[in-house]
């Protein structure tokens, strides 16, 4: 048994890391397929021609890639209101490339003992990396064959060079070093998502009731069920919640004896793994990514200690307070009325 709470091995975040590999594998290979004897995405501005896997517009065709363009935003609307930030936690860009870099510069560190030597090899590998992505991106608007062809020597355009430059640029500084603060303070989509959701929209939350309150334990303690201790009332679970999360406002909270700690072993698994450095114990989090690695992190404990997981689990405000949950919503009907009307007026086009 783990008594010092540290943080134990989460297999079940193997499949967050292989989701991530598939989408960024499929980004970089995504200039490279062909379709017919052409690139089979490829958004040629000089030549004004767009080619969509086999589908050609051209600038008469403007409309239909609006109207394309309005239907993903309108999925994406409907994605979030249905089931909450599913697009930040798992296939936003901003996500996948700064856990591309964390997982570098996690490898530095482990291999390289030195750290100078480690440093220097993160900022190596970051660099290339980038300067890849820059690339790859570029060669969804030049043909990538001639693009990587005219790497060395260069025979890049002016504006070929530029382009692959600050993409490569933007990659490196947002996934290596801004990170958190771009989906907190850059990002215009996750200024919109308070109003997408409502209280049936999943969140990552904490059971305060059970959990609280927190602190570590000697091996042998069961967990609330087992010991008979059952959950805290909402008022008295939420100010122990308040008091471990605000300290400096609410003084030390007091000792308990074991017999009356909640499920909580107080371990900050969830506070290590989360990629936005939030603690989900505290409350509801409007910069939480819903990425979800703070539930795996804490099932995993749970499953260590034996006790019942869902301490910390995906669920709406309703569903907490157990309520049916509602499909037929004012958002949904709006978001689907929107997506059905487009997907109608692009068929009518055809």
């Amino acid at each position: 048994m783990n008594t010092s709470c540290a943080p134990v091995a989460r297999p079940a975040l193997r499949w967050r890391s292989l989701l991530s590999g598939l989408l960024l594998g499929g980004f970089y290979a995504l200039p490279w397929l062909r379709w017919e004897g052409r690139q089979a995405l490829l958004l040629d501005l000089p030549g004004r021609r767009f080619d969509l896997f086999g589908w050609t517009l051209w600038p008469q065709d403007l409309g239909m890639l609006l109207g394309l363009i309005a239907v993903m935003a309108c999925s994406l609307v409907l994605l979030t209101t249905v089931a909450g930030r599913v697009w930040c936690g798992h296939a936003c860009p901003q996500t996948l490339w700064s856990g591309l870099f964390r997982w570098i510069e996690r490898g530095c560190m482990r291999w390289l003992p030195r750290p100078s030597a480690a440093a220097a090899a993160t900022q190596l590998a970051w660099a290339l990396v980038a300067l890849w992505t820059g690339i790859t991106f570029v060669g969804l608007f030049t043909p990538i064959h001639d693009l990587v062809a005219g790497f060395w020597p260069s025979s890049w355009s002016g504006w070929e060079r530029f382009w692959v430059l600050f993409y490569a640029t933007a990659t490196w500084g947002n996934a290596g070093f801004l990170r958190e603060q771009v989906c907190i303070d850059l990002c215009p989509y996750a200024r919109v998502v308070p109003l997408l959701c409502d209280d049936d929209t999943p969140h990552a939350c904490y059971d305060a009731r059970r959990a609280e309150p927190r602190g570590p334990r000697g091996p042998g303690a069961g967990s609330v069920e087992q010991r008979g201790r059952g959950l805290l009332d909402p008022t008295s679970a939420s100010d122990y919640a308040f008091r471990a999360a605000h300290p400096a406002l609410a003084g030390p909270p007091p000792r308990f004896a074991e017999d009356r700690l909640g499920d909580c072993l107080d371990c900050a698994a969830c506070v290590q793994v989360c990629p936005m450095q939030l603690d989900v114990r505290s409350a509801p989090l409007p910069d939480c990514i819903a990425c979800g690695t703070c539930v795996d992190a804490c099932d995993a404990q749970m499953r260590a200690w034996r006790f019942p997981p869902g301490l910390v689990r995906m669920a709406s405000a309703n569903a907490l307070q157990g309520k049916p949950r509602r499909w037929v919503r004012p958002r949904v009907l709006a978001a689907l009325a929107c997506l059905l009307v487009l997907l109608g007026l692009g068929v009518q086009q055809l």
